[in-house]
């Protein structure tokens, strides 16, 4: 019985601290519930804007007339962190198809990682995903090569030229940093010549 009651003693201690910390997880659920409507369709941007906006105001001028410290800081911190993401925050409600969290994308990219392992061999895929890019995501490893060239059948040469073009510029692109991180002397160097050609040879 001492034993209880002395563990009931230790736990009476935190009671307030655990009564705060359900108090502000309650404000997220809230605001969870305002950016996962259950109403269908779902309401548009605007609409769920307007809602958080409201809810978050409501918040801060509540608390705002406590004394209770620790609450208006985590408030104002959830208000900060919202507001600094709100410019792409509600994007996703009129954009068919576009999901509301990036946890389907960083699922598809431990995918993509996956398949590069088994493919290359190596624990690293860094590499291929900064060259290649979203390019990699047009690459089903379970499909063979008959399955492949009639897949491109569908494409037209007129997309196949632009995306191709797509592709060498971000090649380019990753190139040129490659070679400015492990060879940035002799790129500096290039990069002086061809601005004294410039300049000694100006275009008219």
């Amino acid at each position: 019985m001492q034993r209880l009651l002395a563990l009931v003693d230790r736990r009476l201690a935190f009671t307030e601290e655990v009564e705060r910390i359900q108090r502000q997880r309650q404000w997220l659920i809230d605001l969870e519930r305002l950016l996962n409507p259950e109403q269908q369709p779902p309401p548009t941007s605007v609409v769920i804007a307007q809602a958080v906006d409201a809810y978050l105001l409501r918040l801060k001028e509540r608390l705002s007339q406590t004394t209770e410290q620790a609450d208006q800081v985590v408030a104002a911190h959830i208000d900060r962190t919202f507001r600094s993401f709100w410019w792409g925050l509600f994007v996703c409600y009129d954009v068919d198809g576009l999901p509301r969290t990036n946890n389907d994308l960083e699922r598809f990219m431990r995918f993509l990682k996956s398949g590069q392992r088994r493919i290359s061999g190596r624990h690293n895929v860094h590499d291929p995903m900064i060259r290649y890019g979203a390019f990699l995501a047009f690459l089903d490893q379970q499909e063979n090569e008959a399955q492949l060239l009639e897949r491109l059948l569908d494409v037209s040469q007129h997309d196949f030229l632009n995306a191709r073009q797509t592709l060498d510029s971000t090649l380019l692109l990753e190139q040129k940093r490659h070679r400015f991180v492990y060879h940035r002397q002799d790129y500096l160097a290039d990069l002086e010549d061809r601005w004294a050609q410039a300049v000694a040879n100006p275009t008219s």
